[in-house]
């Protein structure tokens, strides 16, 4: 199932995104919770789009400026409380799957050992706060930048097991470093549950698909093997969607998906 990410028409309110994705053929939407709280939509009008047009939703907690295990502890329980209202967000809206990204060091690598029980703390109160609202918490590998705390297969995979409540993994294509093995990764990363596709370059993630250096060729007809959201991901500030336009010529020239 081919979705796309609201913050590629970011332009537009969610209910009003909603209607362009349907219009361009995308079966579902993950919406960035950011993004309703930005044009402060009404989470029931989302609900209504969707429902209306038949699109499927999943859902992007809320992830820019925090960080889940801050050495600030009230940088981290502020940061708690915003996934939590993602959380009831995506209940409102009728999104069942919650994504969201892990925290990082504050100073240095050499802090790890302090910020990983109270990471592993943070995510238990998240899931066990995700499954008493019947939602999925999926956890994203992130980029691999020196305070980032879970960047390959192995650390997300160890974190997850580490946890009391069951979550599931969001593969990023565009996370993955371009000298690594992307169907290596992905093989390697248990029980995933939506993937995250965009190209990338040395300089620059998540750019449109062909304009980056990402081996989309091989990666491709794996991440089709099984029935969940592929979801389209990038920003674009444009009422024109330029950058969405861009995504879908590569698409329908590379023959990946038919809309």
């Amino acid at each position: 199932m081919l979705f796309v990410s609201s913050t590629l028409m970011w332009a537009y309110p969610v209910e009003a995104a909603i209607l362009i994705g349907r219009q361009y053929g995308f079966a579902g939407m993950e919406v960035w919770a950011e993004h309703v709280w930005f044009h402060r939509s009404s989470p029931l009008e989302i609900r209504d789009a969707a429902k209306r047009t038949g699109c499927k939703l999943t859902l992007h907690a809320a992830s820019w400026d925090l960080n889940l295990c801050s050495l600030n502890q009230g940088i981290r329980e502020q940061s708690i409380q915003e996934v939590r209202r993602s959380l009831d967000l995506a209940k409102e809206i009728g999104a069942a799957s919650v994504t969201i990204h892990p925290g990082r060091v504050t100073l240095s690598a050499k802090t790890r050992g302090w910020h990983e029980p109270i990471l592993i703390d943070s995510l238990n109160r998240l899931a066990r706060e995700a499954m008493d609202r019947g939602l999925t918490l999926s956890i994203e590998h992130i980029e691999p930048l020196p305070k980032e705390l879970v960047v390959t297969p192995e650390e997300l995979n160890r974190l997850r097991a580490a946890l009391d409540y069951p979550t599931t993994a969001t593969f990023d294509i565009a996370h993955v470093p371009l000298n690594c093995s992307l169907t290596s990764f992905y093989h390697e990363l248990e029980n995933i549950d939506k993937i995250h596709i965009s190209d990338a370059t040395a300089e620059k993630l998540h750019v449109p698909l062909g304009t980056g250096s990402i081996d989309l060729e091989t990666i491709w007809p794996l991440i089709w093997e099984k029935e969940r959201p592929i979801i389209l991901e990038g920003w674009d500030n444009s009422r024109e969607l330029s950058v969405l336009k861009q995504n879908l010529l590569y698409l329908e020239q590379s023959h990946c998906v038919s809309f």
